[in-house]
């Protein structure tokens, strides 16, 4: 899937030159703007911290130029992977990759109060809360942010609430969640 656009227009200003020409513009053509693809995969074992090799779901193989140490949780063969990436001529480049595998445990803090309160998020994605003050039911993961979803309330109009977190830290030991100007940071729960 390609991104092409062809544009061949032309654009015609009247009035703006001196001698009363007309300027203009000849658009003629973009025909390569590179692609953005988000996709999940298993990681091969020819993965390194530059380079991932990911196992799409239908077998096929890819592989992504990862720069510096921007794989968020690591890079392990055999786990699940999720990576945004841009496709440029005949290469792939990771804007954000995030292994989903080190993502999937249950996360703790200590709440305003000091109790421990967690966030637990499985590999069916299913989200639970422990003693939050808010409860979140499921997750996904869409464009490298973590989406944490809040059943209805029944007794509320309000629809099913979606709260974005970018993933800004994740370790096997720390998650580092930014949702607006608050930063919210979780330990794994062993």
């Amino acid at each position: 899937m390609t991104l092409s656009v062809a544009v061949g227009m032309m654009c015609a200003c009247n009035g703006g030159g001196q001698n009363g020409d007309n300027d203009s513009i000849n658009i003629v053509g973009l025909d390569s703007l590179p692609q953005i693809v988000e996709m999940e995969g298993i990681v091969g074992d020819g993965s390194s911290m530059n380079q991932l090799e990911l196992i799409a779901p239908n077998g096929d193989t890819v592989y992504v130029s990862t720069p510096g140490e921007m794989v968020m949780g690591g890079v392990r063969a055999g786990d699940k992977m999720s990576v945004v990436y841009f496709v440029n001529k005949d290469e792939n480049l990771a804007n954000v990759a995030v292994n989903l595998s080190a993502l999937q445990h249950v996360w703790t803090q200590k709440g305003i109060d000091g109790h421990k309160q967690s966030l637990e998020l499985d590999a069916n994605g299913v989200a639970v809360t422990y003693d939050m003050n808010v409860e979140y039911n499921a997750w996904e993961l869409k464009n490298g942010c973590l989406l944490l979803h809040s059943p209805k309330n029944v007794a509320s109009e309000k629809g099913n609430i979606v709260d974005t977190f970018h993933i800004m830290k994740l370790t096997d030991e720390e998650l580092v969640l930014i949702h607006g100007n608050l930063e919210t940071i979780f330990t794994l729960d062993n």
